[in-house]
């Protein structure tokens, strides 16, 4: 196996490619994030990572955290996050991560867009993107993921793709409890709203827990 494989894996949409950004790409998604993801009134997110922005060391942090889950990759446990290209425009990215997915086949992912690329549909695609990826190109037989309560545009992206919501539980990410909706869509209910190809995927399967599974 070649962590660097992952690197030339490409997932390609009518609009969108998704794959791992270079040091310089990250830093180029941590000022993204500087121009806002959500009203500083709201916190969608479970970890309220966006309240580091305006600190001195944030594009730091933000880099160090991507750059943590390929250091510390595991066929076990491993979490991918994708940078997002609409037209060549960098507007967020979308993860997708697993733990014992050889077993389980079961992937989990979230994501998130700069203000100024919200509301045009990129979101939903994205997200198929990625799903396209868990059940036709690794074999997954369960996705999941959630939404804080309040979030509207987790939820229409959810309920566009067919999940089913099969947990309430609670997060606190400034301290006071919101409600999480789990939500979880099935192989068998999954089918793409929009045409989704890959690349590089053959070499990424063993570092990905899916070598067996996917033939």
């Amino acid at each position: 196996m070649d962590i660097r494989d992952l690197y030339a894996l490409r997932i390609r949409t009518p609009r969108l490619e998704l794959r791992l950004g270079s040091h310089d790409e990250l830093v180029e998604l941590a000022h993204l994030a500087e121009r806002g993801v959500h009203p500083p009134d709201r916190m969608p997110f479970a970890v309220a990572w966006t309240d580091g922005i305006g600190e001195p060391d944030f594009v730091d942090v933000f880099v160090a955290h991507h750059v943590e889950h390929l250091d510390n990759w595991s066929p076990t446990d491993w979490q991918l996050n994708l940078l997002v290209w609409a037209n060549d425009a960098l507007v967020g990215t979308q993860g997708i991560q697993a733990r014992d997915f050889g077993s389980r086949r079961c992937v989990a992912t979230g994501s998130w867009l700069g203000r100024e690329h919200q509301g045009r549909g990129i979101g939903t695609e994205m997200r198929a993107a990625v799903l396209e990826l868990a059940f036709v190109g690794l074999g997954a037989v369960e996705a999941e993921s959630s939404w804080l309560e309040g979030n509207a545009a987790s939820k229409r992206v959810s309920e566009k793709l067919g999940y089913v919501e099969h947990t309430l539980g609670e997060k606190s990410p400034r301290g006071v409890p919101v409600v999480e909706h789990g939500v979880a869509i099935r192989s068998a209910a999954w089918r793409s709203p929009v045409s989704v190809t890959f690349a590089g995927l053959e070499p990424c399967l063993e570092l990905l827990g899916a070598e067996q599974v996917s033939r």
